[in-house]
């Protein structure tokens, strides 16, 4: 779109000479030495081959492309970088199907290096392969054979995103140990000479901005990511952290495989977004600074949005949750949402959520009892809210 590349994908014409191949094009003629696979007996040669010949082998001419995915802006920048001062260990694959070479791996290398200004790119180019099982050997290869599967969990992504360069030193640890996010710290740990506690802050930190820079999370509008609220902003991280957070969110790094099914800290991070949204359409949505402070809304909004009142209407709404959705064992009730939750369980927590809202103890009158309540101890606001009629009981349909 830029111009930089005036031209790519041409055709080519191919001739085969015993031991070597001459590629004909509309660049300059080519020719490279020929080699015979000893297992499939494929023909296949190496080159370093002008863009202007070089395609992708995506789905074309109603054939199926052996290129399984599109280019990640974020992969293809991050080797951008790399290669501006590291060499290329591997080339690009691909082979040539009517006419044209199309590259089928390493096109995010590819990329890379067109994006620092080269214009030809070294490939291995197989000549007539077995198109079925050239695609199968592919994706064993991206699969299957893979030093890590890392890649198939947005969270790993992010973990990666967050801590970088020891991330990427971590995952490609040939130690033969699972890796998790507990061996990541471990390794952070033992890297830098941190103590614990500190890597855990890390951590932890990096859980609650994965929540709250979800694309998906419609209520990071009102946080303040200082520890004063505004009044565009009356939530804060440190009130968020103290209580939505503590009780929804499992704060230990866990020793789940990160590789497998098992670890699902992307479902929960998933589970935790969809709740904020909820708390955003129930009632969040409606806070406006602009309107006066007696205005019943904005009544209502504040008193929720006090700090030990969050912290009990939460720890509530956790317990509630936990009993709707039948969780008793204690290490289930610790980590409610490291779990995928079907639709009918989200139907489950919208009504515990609904009821949040419906106390009629929020909406009272200016000056009311509410208001007076001592707001410099955890345990008083806990037992007045109780006493009120604020349970968990309540919450999962008891009258008031």
């Amino acid at each position: 779109a830029k111009g930089d590349i005036s031209v790519y994908g041409q055709p080519v014409s191919i001739q085969e000479n015993g031991s070597t191949i001459t590629l004909n094009s509309a660049s300059r003629p080519m020719e490279a030495q020929v080699y015979r696979c000893p297992i499939t007996g494929w023909d296949y040669f190496y080159a370093t081959l002008p863009v202007d010949i070089l395609g992708s082998d995506d789905d074309h001419d109603q054939a199926t492309g052996l290129q399984p995915r599109y280019l990640i802006f974020d992969k293809v920048f991050e080797l951008f970088r790399h290669f501006q001062t590291r060499p290329v260990l591997q080339p690009s694959l691909g082979r040539i199907l009517d006419g044209r070479i199309r590259l089928f791996d390493g096109q995010h290398k590819a990329a890379a290096l067109l994006w620092n200004g080269l214009r030809d790119v070294e490939c291995k180019v197989y000549v007539n392969p077995d198109a079925r099982l050239l695609n199968q050997t592919n994706i064993s290869a991206h699969e299957k054979f893979a030093q890590t599967r890392f890649y198939s969990s947005i969270m790993v992504q992010k973990l990666g995103a967050q801590f970088g360069v020891d991330f990427e030193e971590y995952k490609n640890l040939e130690n033969g140990q699972t890796k998790s996010e507990a061996g990541f710290v471990r390794h952070l740990a033992l890297k830098d000479n941190l103590k614990p506690g500190d890597v855990s802050k890390r951590f932890r930190s990096f859980l609650y901005h994965s929540v709250l820079d979800d694309k998906e999370n419609r209520l990071e509008r009102l946080v303040s990511r200082g520890n004063r609220p505004t009044d565009e902003k009356p939530l804060t991280l440190n009130g968020l952290t103290d209580s939505l957070f503590a009780p929804f969110l499992y704060r230990q790094p866990v020793e789940d495989d990160m590789t497998t099914d098992a670890y699902k800290r992307g479902n929960e991070t998933e589970n935790m977004v969809k709740l904020l949204n909820m708390l955003d359409e129930m009632g969040f949505n409606r806070w406006d600074p602009k309107q006066s402070k007696s205005d019943d809304s904005q009544l209502k909004l504040r008193r929720m949005f006090r700090t030990r009142f969050m912290k009990a209407w939460a720890g509530l709404l956790k317990d509630s949750i936990c009993a709707t959705l039948l969780l008793r064992d204690s290490d289930e009730q610790v980590r409610p949402f490291y779990r995928e939750l079907s639709d009918a369980d989200l139907r489950l927590v919208r009504r515990v959520v609904s009821r949040l809202f419906e106390w009629k103890m929020w909406s009272s009158p200016e000056d009311s009892e509410i208001d007076e309540i001592r707001m410099d101890n955890d345990g008083v606001v806990k037992n007045w809210v109780r006493e009120k009629g604020l349970t968990t009981g309540y919450l999962m349909g008891a009258s008031q």
